[in-house]
């Protein structure tokens, strides 16, 4: 393992078990966290940028993919909820951004210092893809989406750590991954993949107790409406109509006082609830998973050697 790879690996896991243990304490990670880990990616890779003599156009993305980092905490954004908002100095930037990607992406050949640029241009637009993945409820909370980006700027390309990951795919097909699909996105799919023993656990502890109703067993469990649990959403409600109605994907952040209110009303003492699950803990483990296993979806698929 070269030493940017372990100070990568140092640096992540220091930020991501102080992230872990805010979001089990409070479901929330705030945006300091992300910006001095974002930071921090830049710099290392700046460092790496000089001493390993990569190719110029590394500047180039670098500067762009910080413009597009730093815009998310600081500014006031182009759309709201009343709509788009012509704000120059913020257009001028995003455009300065776009051009400086542009320009090193139609640089890029081959040769010395080049072979790692087309995994930096990842960075980028990965900035974009999370936060569409947060619109999209891909991603459920905003911490999630900033933590990815921040973690892409730590990791814009795969980390020399030989003798890892374990799990690595024939030489061609690696070669085409490490393009297409980001380190980060591995993190992320690893950390996926580890959530998804929430379901099973939940199944099991429903069952336990005698609650085996599915699909709800499957997403949450039943409790007691008062006192109502912390860090969880409400599954149950009583319409306008007089209704009882299960709803299986709650929306988040609403307040659930009237909707107990009405099921109390209707006697309704213990209703579902899904948890608030604290995605930064599959995260932290995703983020060793990637480092020390490599890609779990190629494993999955059958294309690790």
């Amino acid at each position: 393992m070269d030493a940017f790879a372990a100070t990568r690996l140092a640096a992540g896991v220091g930020f991501l078990v102080v992230a872990a243990a805010s979001d089990l304490r409070s479901r929330r990670v705030r945006d300091p966290l992300w910006i001095s880990l974002g930071t921090a990616g830049l710099m290392i890779l700046a460092a790496q940028i000089a001493f390993k003599g990569l190719a110029w156009p590394a500047w180039l993305l670098l500067v762009s993919a910080a413009i597009m980092f730093y815009a998310i905490f600081f500014g006031e954004p182009l759309f709201g909820e009343d709509g788009f908002h012509a704000r120059g100095i913020r257009i001028v930037l995003f455009l300065a951004a776009g051009a400086l990607f542009l320009i090193s992406v139609g640089s890029i050949r081959g040769g010395a210092g080049f072979e790692v640029l087309p995994q930096l241009a990842s960075m980028p637009l990965l900035v974009l893809v999370y936060q569409g993945f947060h619109r999209l409820r891909l991603l459920h909370g905003g911490a999630d989406a900033k933590g990815l980006i921040a973690l892409t700027l730590l990791l814009p390309a795969y980390p020399d750590a030989l003798p890892f990951p374990v799990l690595q795919a024939d030489a061609r097909v690696d070669a085409l991954l490490r393009v297409v699909f980001p380190f980060s996105l591995v993190i992320w799919v690893d950390a996926a993949i580890l959530s998804l023993a929430v379901p099973v656990a939940l199944l099991i502890y429903n069952a336990a107790r005698g609650d085996l109703a599915l699909p709800q067993a499957l997403l949450g469990y039943r409790a007691p409406l008062n006192p109502f649990p912390a860090h969880a959403w409400l599954m149950e409600k009583i319409t306008a109509r007089g209704e009882h109605v299960l709803v299986l994907f709650p929306r988040r952040g609403t307040d659930p006082s009237g909707d107990i209110s009405r099921l109390r009303a209707a006697g309704v003492d213990r209703a579902w609830v899904t948890p608030q699950t604290p995605f930064m803990v599959p995260l932290l483990l995703g983020f060793l998973l990637a480092f020390f296993a490599g890609n779990l979806l190629v494993a999955v698929l059958g294309l690790a050697r």
